[in-house]
């Protein structure tokens, strides 16, 4: 058993809240007051759960053969940033003093950080397989996936690493995915992802990732925001970026009961006020509904 790093303010009950009610993930990780779930890792599958104690956060893994040191960092890394653990919400709570309306959120959430999927290749599968799919269908196709290329442990599936997937044949593709167009832009995902990090993706200009996605075939403006967001945990210019798609319409609700009715210019304006922290305002007020209250409250 090893501990996560964690950067305080940090409200576990959020995130497993969070994740319980996560409709992507849905059936493949339990949150009754810890986290279990299941990864891809260099050709096997891990099983992890994740604890919290008076110091922090554990984290005890159940390979299938014994870590390297290599691998073992790399998965503690994997899951600090699917969890958000060392994110500094500081900055965000500095930017929010002066925005009296957004206060009785950001004490609701205190230490909420929002999780990502577990891989953002995972996050671009699932950009493209949910592509007008009724939300049931598209978990029994990605469910497939997994439990063809990605394993499972204590019957949950673990979402395959592109490596995993390279093998496949286009026949393969169309049988899981039967939609001629998806099961190409599934073919070019796995390609593509194959020969990039998650360190690559986050350390790289947030434009330079958001063009190189969208030169991707079947990655658009709203995939390529949708990777971006619930991916990496980056978003840099809501109003910009957002425009037409259906996080700006989500966005525009979730305002709505904080600051009255907004227009997409006015959402656009309070978002710019918040500079480099927008995406954890944008993660608080898409979040306020679903999550219970804190009791904690922000200084």
């Amino acid at each position: 058993m090893t501990r996560l790093p964690v950067v305080q303010p940090f409200a576990f009950r959020h995130t497993l809240a969070f994740l319980g009610g996560f409709s992507p993930a849905q059936g493949e990780q339990g949150t009754a007051g810890e986290l279990r779930k299941a990864t891809r890792l260099g050709g096997q599958t891990v099983g992890f759960v994740v604890r919290e104690d008076a110091a922090g956060l554990t984290c005890a893994v159940y390979p299938e053969r014994p870590l390297t040191a290599g691998e073992e960092t790399a998965l503690l890394e994997r899951l600090a940033f699917f969890l958000g653990t060392r994110e500094d919400l500081r900055p965000f709570y500095a930017a929010a003093e002066g925005d009296a309306a957004f206060r009785p959120v950001l004490d609701g959430l205190y230490g909420f950080h929002q999780p990502k999927f577990l891989t953002p290749f995972e996050a671009a599968c699932w950009a493209v397989i949910g592509q007008r799919l009724p939300l049931t269908q598209a978990r029994k196709i990605k469910r497939a996936l997994m439990l063809r290329c990605g394993g499972e442990w204590e019957g949950r599936p673990a979402f395959p690493e592109p490596g995993d997937l390279l093998h496949l044949t286009e026949e393969d593709v169309l049988a899981l995915l039967p939609n001629p167009r998806k099961a190409r832009s599934l073919r070019e995902l796995i390609r593509a992802f194959e020969d990039v990090t998650t360190d690559d993706l986050v350390r790289r200009p947030y434009g330079e990732v958001r063009d190189w996605l969208r030169g991707i075939y079947g990655i658009g403006q709203w995939s390529a925001l949708f990777i971006l967001v619930r991916g990496l945990g980056r978003l840099e210019h809501l109003g910009e970026d957002a425009a037409g798609t259906p996080l700006l319409a989500e966005l525009l609700r979730a305002a709505a009961p904080v600051y009255g009715p907004l227009d997409p210019r006015e959402l656009g304006w309070i978002a710019e006020g918040y500079g480099e922290e927008q995406r954890h305002w944008a993660a608080y007020l898409r979040s306020r509904s679903v999550l219970p209250p804190s009791r904690e409250v922000a200084a």
